[in-house]
């Protein structure tokens, strides 16, 4: 997206369908938000996309929000959010202007779901290209356990035992192979308690270190999904939000270190990031506010002043001063490195990075 030519009409607006006239709210929300976007210079073929993306999709049921980015005669980035943004947000700029949407989009952590059985499992896998699902299908007989003695009874019980068994290792075997697919985080277990205890028990190490145990769910007819829905949504806020402190307590160690491997400030940060040398850039949005910085046509050459590009051997002609909170997750995307955005956490000028390396 940050290798196309701008400008770009990034747009962040309320569509929720929670209302009986929320269609004829969206269609007058839209209105107001092409005007301004027309008025900030947003080219009319752009106006057009954005039109045709509007039009094509519905609003979504319930409270909901949208982002849209369009350049040119397409929109390259279409996607729902789970919350209206606080505020609208109408831009026309050099970048598309990403960091609300790194904001407002729950952060993606790779995981495996199974809900399991005595006979096998429904297993979903979710990961950075996309989700799968599986399910296992043991054997069914005998499955349960029959009263009774002697023999007879004996020989039953272990047969349905072995069984109980066979079914869970195969599903511990399907369960960890598709974690290992995904790069699981996570890998979480629900349904029956005793199926649960067997599958943990027949995960290889690298599944147990991951495991979650939820008690919602299950296989049988007229279960209702959506209390496990929730419940795996909490799993895995909680541990977006734990690898999101990790990432700030991992920058003050280095931070703290001599010759640490990290950054702070806007002049630090954009020197680290021309060189490559960025892994992590930490943003927080409302403490960076409407600082500028200096860029070129090459996303990464980024820069507080524009003499440091010109010394840097870049032509006068190329350098262009835009808003920093565009242009620092721009850079970032190029080089390839993670965006963790933040709040109150006291970077210098709102932005901070942990390195490779030292520069």
């Amino acid at each position: 997206m940050t290798a196309r030519e701008g400008p770009f009409a990034s747009v962040y607006f309320d569509n929720s369908h929670n209302t009986e006239d929320a269609a004829a709210q969206l269609d007058l929300r839209w209105r107001a938000i092409r005007k301004q976007l027309a008025d900030e210079g947003a080219r009319e073929r752009t106006l057009t996309a954005l039109d045709d993306a509007v039009a094509a999709a519905p609003p979504s049921e319930g409270r909901a929000g949208r982002a849209l980015v369009a350049g040119g005669d397409e929109v390259v980035l279409d996607e729902e959010l789970v919350e209206p943004p606080p505020r609208e947000i109408v831009r026309v700029a050099r970048q598309p202007y990403l960091l609300p949407l790194l904001r407002l989009s729950p952060v993606v952590v790779p995981h495996v779901v199974v809900v399991v059985d005595k006979t096998g499992a429904d297993l979903f896998a979710a990961g950075e290209d996309g989700a799968e699902r599986r399910t296992v299908q043991g054997e069914e007989h005998p499955v349960h356990k029959v009263r009774g003695g002697g023999s007879a009874y004996w020989n039953i019980q272990h047969r349905v035992e072995a069984v109980v068994e066979r079914n869970a290792a195969e599903v511990a075997r399907a369960a960890v192979e598709l974690a290992d697919s995904v790069g699981a985080a996570a890998l979480i277990l629900a349904g029956e308690v005793q199926a649960r205890t067997l599958v943990r028990e027949e995960l290889a190490p690298r599944g147990k270190e991951k495991v979650v145990e939820l008690e919602e769910g299950g296989r049988a007819d007229g279960s209702d999904p959506s209390a496990l829905e929730a419940e795996v949504r909490r799993v895995l806020i909680e541990h977006a939000e734990r690898r999101r402190q990790d990432v700030i307590e991992r920058f003050r160690v280095e931070q703290g270190r001599e010759g640490g491997l990290a950054a702070d400030g806007l002049a630090r940060t954009t020197a680290a990031l021309r060189s490559s040398a960025v892994e992590t850039l930490l943003i927080d949005a409302d403490s960076l506010a409407d600082r500028l910085v200096w860029v070129t046509d090459a996303p990464a050459q980024i820069a507080t002043s524009r003499e440091e590009l010109e010394l840097s051997g870049t032509g006068a002609e190329a350098l262009l001063e835009c808003r920093a909170d565009e242009a620092l997750p721009a850079a970032a995307l190029a080089e390839g490195a993670d965006i963790v955005p933040v709040s109150g956490e006291g970077l210098g000028d709102g932005v901070g990075a942990i390195l490779r390396f030292a520069i």
